[in-house]
C-alpha cells in the first residue's frame, strides 16, 4: 500500500509537470506568432510603399527601411528559437557536462568589445583569472552570458560602464554583470522575466523583451534563478547568478 501510495504521488506530479510544460508551451507559442506577425506586416507595408512609387529615391528610402526590419527580424526570430530550444530542453532529461565558466565569460566580453567601443561604453571583466567549473549546458550558458552582456550594453547609456565577474563563494562560483543603465525597480523585476514584456523606462531603444527571459530560462533549466537588484557601485542594474561548483573551495 505504501509502495501505491508513493507511486501514485510520483505520478500525479509529473502530470502536473507536463501539464505546466504543455500551458507554457501554448503561450509561448501564441506570443511568437504575434510578434512575429508585426514585423512581417510592417516588410509588407514597406514594400507596398515601394512598389507604389515611380521614383527610384523613394525605391531606396523602402529598401533601406526594408533592411532595418529584417535585421530586427531575424534578431527576434534568433532570441524565439534560443527560448524554444531551452523550453524543448525542459521536458528532457538534462544532459549536463563540465563547463569553465570563466572562459565562456571571458569569451563573451572578448567578442562584444566592438559593439561596447561604439557606444565608448568602458566593458571589463573582474575577478578570478582561472577555470571556474560547474555542470551545465555549455551552448546554453554562452547564451545566458551573451545576453546579460547584451542586454547591459543595449541600455547603458554611452560613455557608460559594463562589468562582468565571477566570484567564489564555498562550493559555488557566483556570475555577476552589472551596468550603469538605468536598471529596474524591484517591483517590475517579475514583469522584465517575462517574455515579450518590455519596460517603459527603455525609451527608444529596440527589443524584444526575450533577453531576461532567455536568462531565467537558462538559470532554471540549471537549478539556479538570477537575482536582480540595483547596481550599488554603478547604478544600473545588477543581475547575479550562483551555479554549484564541481571544485568546492
Amino acid at each position: 500500500m505504501v509502495e501505491t501510495r508513493l507511486l501514485i504521488v510520483a505520478f500525479n506530479r509529473y502530470i502536473d509537470r507536463l501539464r505546466g510544460i504543455l500551458s507554457r508551451q501554448e503561450r509561448f507559442s501564441a506570443d511568437a506568432s504575434h510578434q512575429l506577425k508585426t514585423p512581417l506586416a510592417v516588410l509588407k507595408t514597406q514594400a507596398a510603399v515601394a512598389l507604389a512609387s515611380q521614383h527610384p529615391h523613394h525605391w531606396y528610402e523602402s529598401l533601406q527601411a526594408m533592411s532595418v526590419t529584417l535585421d530586427s527580424t531575424i534578431q527576434l526570430t534568433e532570441r524565439l528559437l534560443q527560448l524554444s530550444a531551452v523550453k524543448h530542453k525542459e521536458q528532457g532529461e538534462r544532459r549536463f557536462s563540465p563547463v569553465n565558466l570563466y572562459d565562456i565569460v571571458q569569451s563573451g566580453c572578448f567578442t562584444r568589445l566592438a559593439q561596447a567601443r561604439s557606444k565608448h561604453i568602458d566593458l571589463g571583466y573582474e575577478g578570478e583569472q582561472e577555470a571556474m567549473w560547474i555542470e551545465g549546458d555549455e551552448v546554453l550558458l554562452s547564451e545566458l552570458c551573451g545576453n546579460l552582456l547584451d542586454n547591459a550594453l543595449k541600455y547603458t547609456p554611452e560613455q557608460g560602464i559594463v562589468t562582468a565577474r565571477l566570484e567564489r563563494d564555498g562550493d559555488a562560483v557566483t556570475l555577476v554583470v552589472e551596468d550603469s543603465g538605468p536598471g529596474i525597480d524591484d517591483e517590475h523585476i517579475h514583469l522584465a522575466l517575462q517574455p515579450f514584456h518590455r519596460l517603459d523606462n527603455v525609451g527608444n531603444v529596440a527589443g524584444a523583451g526575450i533577453g531576461l527571459a532567455l536568462v531565467n530560462d537558462i538559470a532554471r533549466l540549471h537549478r539556479t534563478h538570477p537575482h536582480f537588484s540595483r547596481s550599488e557601485a554603478l547604478g544600473g542594474l545588477y543581475v547575479r547568478i550562483r551555479f554549484l561548483s564541481l571544485v568546492p573551495q
